[in-house]
């Protein structure tokens, strides 16, 4: 079942009622209001009346959910989302209306899994990149592992990060939504969370594999983005070298290996100046990647993290 952590639906300006219009910020443009806007920072809700297109945008996270935010947002949650954005007192949702006829322009595929050992996981799959011209991985300052699909059409761009999902609910701004909202933390502890963002209709029908964005089509996809993308990332053949490499090529491969501060990357790159081009790379690829597997002893493989996501 597909599960969110973010949504941003777009549907029709007559599902709501202003119950608090005070709450709203006005735009007003020749004595007229355009727009209406509401927003608030925890937990994350973002609402826009917009007259002029008669749309009504609706954009949230799943800490909508409050101390059931483990549950995220999905097709069994959906309509406790909108409950809960009622229950502030701002607005009424009419939420049968918008449940059936909206539609999803952004949302971030979520996925927690238990994972005792996250640093080693992110570590295995920076090393294992099929090919890191077409994918682009790095660790970002605030812990996180970011992987990404190096292409510059919209539609074909992915995106994952990989983080610990214990950690990042211990900053401040988590620790107080969850003292406010009643929240168990100790749910998430050893939770790797995987999270796709997929930032157009373009992306979501490709990643999700629907012809249709509309809100029941995103929450009933039948596809697992999360994992057809680290299956296309992480090479296979992770195995140990034994006795399959020349004498020549067993002394040279940890050279290089060392030489290239034990990262592909590097590898590749090197690899790429020395052959001529059409030369099969994951081909020449393939020794060094298996020795580094042998040399770091991983207990991750990428058939356990595909199964970890299904």
């Amino acid at each position: 079942m597909i599960k969110l952590d973010k949504i941003k639906l777009v549907t029709h300006i007559d599902y709501i009622q202003i119950d608090n219009e005070n709450a709203f910020e006005k735009i007003i443009r020749n004595n007229n209001i355009v727009q209406l806007k509401y927003h608030q920072q925890i937990p994350s809700l973002y609402i826009e009346l917009d007259f002029l297109d008669n749309e009504l945008v609706i954009e949230f996270s799943g800490k909508i959910l409050g101390k059931d935010y483990h549950k995220l947002i999905s097709k069994d949650t959906i309509k406790q989302c909108f409950e809960n954005i009622n229950s502030i007192g701002i607005c009424t949702l009419n939420v049968e209306c918008i449940l059936n006829d909206s539609v999803v322009v952004k949302c971030d595929v979520t996925h927690d899994v238990v994972c005792e050992d996250i640093p080693q996981l992110t570590a295995f799959v920076s090393g294992n990149i099929c090919s890191y011209r077409n994918y682009v991985c790095r660790q970002m300052r605030n812990g996180n592992f970011v992987v990404e699909k190096n292409v510059t059409t919209k539609q074909y761009k992915k995106r994952l990060t990989i983080y610990d999902k214990d950690k990042e609910m211990k900053k401040n701004e988590n620790r107080r939504f969850a003292r406010e909202y009643d929240v168990d933390e100790s749910v998430f502890k050893s939770k790797c969370r995987f999270e796709m963002n997929l930032n157009s209709v373009a992306q979501i029908k490709s990643a999700l594999g629907i012809e249709s964005n509309d809100l029941q089509s995103v929450l009933g996809a039948q596809r697992n983005p999360i994992a057809e993308f680290l299956g296309e990332v992480i090479a296979d053949g992770a195995a140990s070298v034994g006795g399959e490499l020349s004498p020549k090529d067993a002394y040279l491969i940890p050279l290089v290996l060392k030489d290239c501060n034990y990262d592909l990357a590097q590898v590749e790159a090197k690899m790429r100046s020395i052959y001529s081009k059409g030369t099969n790379i994951s081909k020449i690829m393939k020794p060094y990647r298996e020795a580094l597997f042998s040399i770091q002893h991983p207990t991750i493989s990428k058939e356990k993290i595909i199964q970890m996501l299904t």
